[in-house]
């Protein structure tokens, strides 16, 4: 079974404020998350916010290590491409899809940074395992492999991006050691 928070327990267990938590998800675009009490509010315990857990301590971390939040915005896009084109949506039914599958952890290698889903197989490999699709699409004109749509090419724009921002993590790591080093001293 789930651990279901609120919303005000995810931003403790993130450490953040109510306003900080709900700004970073709208920078995302993500579907907005309402107070208790609010018209339209979600339940007092709802499921979502442990799947947003993982995700906001991700994105909390980042920007912590000063990766701009438009870069994390553009990585969060390209995700959602890659699993677009991987068929994930047709898995799922909640608007967040994506961030279903946030709280598991295990195979480094094939999960997505953000949204943590393993796509079942290796993130960097040149063989990729598409899943079926079982969902009910609107019919295009065109097939998106005619309109130039690849997983490989998705793939590859969402690596580069990717090592982009870890080298950025990996710059800011001695500063932020050094910073908590000062903090130790300095509080004792």
């Amino acid at each position: 079974m789930a651990v279901t928070l609120t919303f005000s327990e995810l931003c403790q267990a993130c450490g953040k404020s109510q306003v900080y938590v709900r700004n970073l998800l709208t920078s995302l675009g993500l579907p907005a998350l309402r107070s208790l009490g609010e018209e339209g509010s979600v339940p007092a315990k709802d499921s979502r916010y442990s799947a947003y857990a993982r995700f906001i301590q991700t994105i909390i971390a980042l920007r912590t290590f000063s990766v701009p939040l438009t870069e994390i915005a553009d990585l969060f896009t390209k995700e959602q491409i890659v699993l677009r084109l991987l068929k994930v949506d047709a898995l799922g039914a909640t608007p967040t899809w994506y961030l279903d599958q946030c709280a598991d952890k295990g195979h480094k290698d094939r999960r997505l940074l953000l949204t943590g889903y393993d796509v079942g197989f290796p993130i960097d490999s040149k063989v990729i395992q598409p899943n079926l699709d079982f969902g009910v699409r609107k019919k295009e004109l065109f097939s998106g492999k005619e309109m130039g749509e690849d997983v490989r090419r998705a793939l590859d724009s969402y690596l580069r991006l990717l090592a982009k921002i870890m080298a950025r993590v990996e710059q800011e790591r001695p500063v932020l050691n050094q910073a908590l080093q000062w903090a130790k001293e300095i509080l004792g």
